[in-house]
C-alpha cells in the first residue's frame, strides 16, 4: 500500500489554508482610506441626527426652546444676571429686554 496518499482530512485542511491565505492577501490589497472617511462622516451625521431628535423632544415634550447646538444642560436655568431672588419661569429664560 502507498502510505504517501493524503487523506481527505488533509486535503480539506490544505484547501482551507489556501483559501484563507488568498482571502488575507486580497484584503491587504484593498484600499481602506475611503472607507475610514465614510465611517467618520457617518458617525458625525448620526451624532447630528441624535442631537436634532433630542432638541425636538425637549422642545415638544418639555416646552423648552433649544436651537441647533443646544445641549439642554441649562435650558431651564435663569441667566446669572437675571433676578436671583426669582425662581426660573416654567417657560424658560426670558430675553434681557423682556424683563
Amino acid at each position: 500500500m502507498n502510505d504517501n496518499k493524503p487523506t481527505p482530512l488533509q486535503d480539506v485542511r490544505k484547501g482551507l489554508g489556501l483559501l484563507f491565505r488568498a482571502a488575507k492577501t486580497a484584503v491587504e490589497k484593498l484600499p481602506t482610506g475611503g472607507v475610514e472617511e465614510v465611517v467618520a462622516t457617518s458617525a458625525r451625521e448620526v451624532g447630528r441626527a441624535i442631537e436634532n431628535v433630542a432638541s425636538a423632544i425637549e422642545r415638544e415634550v418639555f416646552g423648552k426652546r433649544g436651537g441647533p447646538g443646544h445641549t439642554g444642560k441649562d435650558a431651564g436655568a435663569a441667566p446669572p444676571e437675571a433676578g436671583k431672588d426669582e425662581p426660573p419661569s416654567p417657560e424658560g429664560p426670558k430675553p434681557p429686554d423682556a424683563a
